[in-house]
């Protein structure tokens, strides 16, 4: 193969050397061997297609002269890849001299700025088109700007490290033809984009012929040898006014052979016919290039025919800067599949634990919506679930499960998805639905994290529905360390004190107390597992002191049970007719609590406590104000039946407001999208405040229904304790006006049983 490339080699510089014209005319476009080859990332003066091949930012910049230095051309270009289908490149050639520097109209220039833009249609193809912009001044002669355009077409036909590389390019210089104005235009000061020729005026001029490139690159053998190619017709669109010869051609061919990976030798046979050698040497990753290479060339252009510049050298430098597309696009790619998605996924996630759960579902949703293949995605969907469970949305939040099981069918979400969808319907009073979800659970994810928070919440809704050995047993496989565990303990606490099974219930209680708790719910739970293990203590004949020092571990004013084991305590006191002690607790209560279930309760300990002190008048003032607050239940029947209706006759707007919520979330956050949001939100946040609202009217009525029976309790102690009271007062002489001495009321045995 090696032999076959060099002969092909040796038959292109024969042929061009054949097909170098002797006679160069100055009409004639200057091909710029120099500076301009295919298959060099900077060839856009050849094929504007050339520059696709372009890898990274590249710069370069060189100079042409003769030994004598009287003829000399500089040269500069920047070459930017951006992603992997597009380039833009600048290139900048300097044409000129300064004949005469005391002289305003002294300098003799033709420089030529070209603007270029390739882009590649398939990986192996790729369209270039540039925009050039020749100034020329001709000792103040002439002065003007002009353009012209060139396009180009670069195909890669093959590109392997076995067959090596090979690059063909078809270009059309001068598509659009820079036209020149002729050098008997008089003087002037200005610059024009179009010359007086091209507008068709008298000035006399010509247009800078147009070509046709066909080019040639070829590197292999391991990257060692490199040939370029290229054949020009010279003036297709031929004008016959201008004089000369259309459609001329030209050829020329150069080839390097690296030596090392470094350094490489170089020789060419230029379109104007002589040969030309030279070297190349190169280094890598020095400081911030990550390419630095320094191109020398060398020739004389009298070997083969007389021109008068003698030896003539070429000096160039290129180096490449920043990431390759690979490494951008890579990069790129990395951020927006794993960066991107992470950072507005912890977005989201601050978003939720900060408890603004509206953004948060938002922000999950882009998770979701812009990056479906991000890895934690499911994850996405499971927290906006949850920020819509969060808000009491149900209706939302279990179309966020629902579609999440379609959608992630394999994610180890799955099961968390059917548990959440259980728990709503718990939350929404389904029970058969949820106990239906449970039996889903079991049998498909029996060993998964959610079975035992399935577990805890079917051993609830046993427990709800009385049947408390069923819950029992459920509850008890909920193990410490589990989230659940103080509360499954305490129902079961509560379960075995329904079935009168105290010891196991004090096991129960005594299971929350040995634990240690890690958030203010748990320390809640464990004040009132020292109040249900206290009041067991209370029923037992020995177990009052156990019981007082129970209640006398729960000193947290704000802990939701403090109110119970104060009342507690003033019970323990009064059992044993201590009233000094025991009415600054229901004292505390009636001060402190005026709207707690208790209150009436402890007013009914206040009335006893008088009347163990002989103050009947205060104690009936007190049974009386114990009866008024226990005569009714703390809401009613009709309360609750006209907060149930009006809520239910809302309930299909919030419903709507939750889908739209829910679509949304679907929608990336563009700024109509915000709009949309923006728009909705106070809507939403009324539908929320309603839900929040009823669902708090909801655990009112739960407490209310489960006092009810010490509500009873009250009325019946303190009618008959009045009763008593009312008998002794009227008793009374008259003038004692109605006594005030213990010794009034003889023996107190009969309050024992109250």
């Amino acid at each position: 193969m090696k032999k076959v490339l060099l002969s092909i080699a040796l038959v292109f510089c024969s042929a061009g050397y054949l097909l170098a014209s002797p006679s160069y005319s100055p009409n004639k476009y200057q091909q710029n061997d120099w500076f301009g080859e295919f298959g060099g990332t900077t060839s856009m003066y050849v094929n504007p297609a050339g520059i696709a091949e372009n890898d990274q930012l590249e710069v370069t910049g060189g100079f042409f002269t003769t030994i004598s230095g009287a003829a000399m051309q500089e040269y500069g270009s920047i070459v930017m890849p951006l992603g992997y289908n597009h380039t833009f490149g600048f290139t900048f050639f300097e044409n000129g001299a300064t004949v005469d520097p005391n002289d305003a109209n002294g300098d003799y220039t033709e420089n030529a700025y070209m603007l270029g833009y390739a882009y590649r249609v398939f990986h192996w193809l790729a369209l270039g088109v540039d925009i050039s912009v020749l100034q020329v001044n001709h000792f103040g002669y002439n002065s003007q700007l002009t353009m012209g355009a060139d396009v180009g077409l670069s195909w890669n036909p093959i590109n392997n490290s076995k067959v090596g590389n090979v690059q063909i390019g078809i270009a059309l210089q001068n598509l659009m033809q820079p036209v020149i104005a002729g050098v008997g235009a008089e003087p002037n000061s200005g610059y024009g984009f179009v010359s007086p020729a091209f507008l068709g005026g008298d000035v006399d001029g010509y247009a800078i012929p147009s070509n046709l490139n066909i080019s040639l690159f070829y590197r292999g053998f391991n990257r060692s040898l490199e040939i370029k190619g290229e054949v020009s017709m010279i003036d297709i669109f031929h004008n016959e006014v201008e004089g000369g010869e259309g459609n001329m051609i030209e050829f020329g061919v150069s080839a390097t052979y690296f030596l090392t990976s470094h350094l490489g030798v170089k020789a060419r046979l230029t379109k104007e016919g002589y040969p030309v050698v030279g070297a190349t040497i190169n280094v890598k990753d020095v400081n911030i290039f990550r390419y630095l290479a320094l191109d020398l060339e060398m020739s004389h252009d009298d070997l083969i025919e007389k021109k008068n510049r003698g030896f003539l050298w070429n000096i160039r430098a290129t180096t490449r800067l920043g990431d390759t597309r690979e490494e951008s696009i890579g990069e790129a790619r990395y951020r927006r599949l794993k960066i991107e998605p992470e950072n507005d996924y912890r977005a989201a996630m601050r978003l939720y634990l900060n408890r603004d759960f509206i953004a948060a579902s938002y922000a999950f949703g882009k998770v979701q919506t812009k990056y479906p293949t991000f890895h934690l995605v499911d994850q996405a969907a499971f927290y906006k679930g949850k920020s819509f469970e969060n808000m009491r949305m149900h209706v939302a939040a279990e179309k966020v499960y629902q579609e999440a099981i379609k959608k992630y069918p394999h994610s180890d979400q799955v099961p968390k998805y059917h548990f959440q969808l259980m728990n709503i319907m718990y939350k929404e009073g389904n029970y058969m639905g949820a106990m239906a979800k449970y039996a889903f659970i079991i049998q498909n994810f029996p060993k998964s994290d959610v079975k035992p928070d399935a577990d805890y919440i079917a051993g609830q809704i046993k427990f709800e529905q009385g049947q408390n050995k069923d819950a029992i047993e459920l509850l008890n496989s909920i193990l410490p360390g589990n989230a659940n565990y103080f509360y499954a303990r305490y129902t079961m606490g509560i379960a075995y004190s329904r079935l009168e099974q105290w010891e196991e219930a004090k096991g129960s209680f005594n299971d929350i107390l040995s634990q240690q708790p890690s958030n203010q719910s748990e320390k809640d739970l464990q004040d009132a597992a020292k109040v249900k293990l206290g009041h067991i203590f209370f029923a037992e004949p020995e177990g009052l002191a156990e019981a007082a020092q129970l209640y006398g571990q729960v000193t947290n004013v704000n802990s939701p049970f403090y109110e119970e084991a104060a009342l507690a305590l003033a019970w323990s006191f009064l059992k044993v007719r201590n009233t000094q002690q025991a009415r600054p607790f229901t004292s505390w209560i009636i001060k402190n609590r005026p709207n707690s279930y208790l209150v009436s309760e402890a007013y009914l300990v206040e009335g006893y406590c008088d009347y163990m002190e002989g103050n009947l008048r205060r104690a009936d003032a007190n049974l009386s104000k114990a009866i008024d607050l226990a005569k009714n239940p703390a809401i009613s029947k009709q309360q609750k039946d006209s907060v149930k209706a009006n809520y239910d006759g809302m309930k299909e707007k919030f419903d709507t407001v939750q889908v739209r919520a829910l679509d949304l979330a679907r929608q990336l956050p563009t700024p109509r999208v915000e709009q949309k949001r923006a728009a909705l939100r106070p809507e939403f946040e009324r539908a929320n405040r309603e839900i929040e609202n009823f669902a708090d009217f909801q655990q009112r009525v739960i407490q209310s229904d489960r006092f009810e029976a010490s509500r009873q309790r009250v009325l019946g102690d303190a009618g008959l304790t009045s009763a008593v009271v009312s008998s002794k007062i009227a008793q009374m002489p008259a003038e004692a006006g109605g006594g005030s001495g213990a010794s009034d009321l003889g023996d107190l045995d009969d309050l024992d049983d109250l």
